[in-house]
């Protein structure tokens, strides 16, 4: 029975000793053996602190002491301790992975404890590499969520301006035309066009007409309330989506603009002077559907055109 438990003992695929009380090394297997470069001839017998040094430290004597006088268990994880059993010499101890459980054994009214090291250097290898993948993916997945947002932002804003561009107004206006019904609430669609801007382009060049389109987004976003939406149709085509308490309210707002738009840009050293026509259609009063809405206010700008550029009008039903 001896040979057999013998024969197990070193066949085991983990390091198995066996301590008395003085720490005396008693049973000391092949995979030891292997691992070490030290014989069992050379280890039977020697004290556990000059074979395993890592067993000098306080918590790991504390271990066996209470194993061996208080019948404690013990196990010691490899992600929170260096290897237990140092590998053969010139090999580093850096690369190896143990953990070690230790249980007291009883023969004869003596106390053992049974010392089992489990190599798990290729299992935290692996996982160690999986760690690093899933950083990857994690960072690969940031990239794709933020190159996600910017294609997102470019294509619902005016690359010059940083405004929303028309297909983001259409989207905001046919949301608040729902809310509006649900709540009885009002809006106005403000078209805002400069007036004489095809001069600027013509006198300055298309550099200095970029620099006013910007001076007029500033402006237009700052007079507006926090709550409106102004975006940029295209050229110098803005548009207003406001939500009004009353309908007098949008007149309120276009006075404003006028007012924003009496002083001259000055851009690169030249003094420009621009005027707003502004066309002006009212929900539910003028329409219940986006696209009747953004017809009314385009209609009444090209009439405040038409009849000599520079104010505001509201649409009245013989603009169409």
């Amino acid at each position: 029975m001896d040979n057999l438990i013998s024969q197990a003992l070193n066949k085991a695929h983990m390091g198995i000793m066996i301590v008395d009380r003085h720490l005396k090394v008693v049973v000391w297997n092949a995979w030891l053996e292997r691992f070490t470069g030290k014989s069992v001839e050379e280890v039977l017998g020697l004290n556990l602190l000059e074979v395993c040094p890592r067993f000098k430290s306080n918590i790991y004597l504390n271990i066996l002491q209470n194993a061996l006088y208080h019948g404690q268990s013990r196990f010691c994880s490899s992600a929170l301790h260096k290897a237990f059993i140092l590998p053969n010499e010139g090999e580093d101890e850096q690369l190896f992975r143990q953990n070690m459980h230790v249980e007291p054994l009883y023969h004869e009214d003596r106390s053992y404890a049974l010392i089992q090291i489990t190599d798990m250097t290729h299992t935290n290898t692996r996982v160690y590499k999986l760690k690093n993948l899933i950083k990857e993916l994690e960072t690969e997945y940031a990239k794709i969520k933020i190159s996600e947002k910017i294609s997102k932002h470019l294509s619902l804003h005016d690359p010059l301006t940083g405004l929303p561009n028309r297909l983001a107004y259409n989207d905001r206006l046919a949301w608040a035309i729902s809310n509006a019904k649900r709540n009885h609430n009002k809006l106005a669609v403000m078209f805002v066009d400069a007036d004489g801007f095809k001069q600027v382009n013509d006198t300055y060049g298309h550099h200095v007409g970029d620099q006013v389109l910007l001076e007029m987004a500033k402006r237009l976003s700052e007079t507006i309330p926090s709550a409106d939406t102004v975006a940029r149709l295209g050229g110098d085509e803005f548009i207003i989506l406001s939500h009004l308490k009353d309908d007098h309210d949008a007149e309120v707002i276009a006075k404003r603009l006028e007012a924003a738009f009496s002083t001259h840009f000055k851009i690169a050293g030249n003094y420009i002077n621009l005027s707003m026509s502004i066309g002006i259609s009212l929900f539910p009063k003028h329409g219940q559907e986006p696209s009747e809405l953004l017809r009314h206010a385009d209609g009444a700008m090209y009439k405040i055109k038409k009849n000599g550029k520079n104010g505001y009008g509201i649409y009245e039903p013989e603009n169409a």
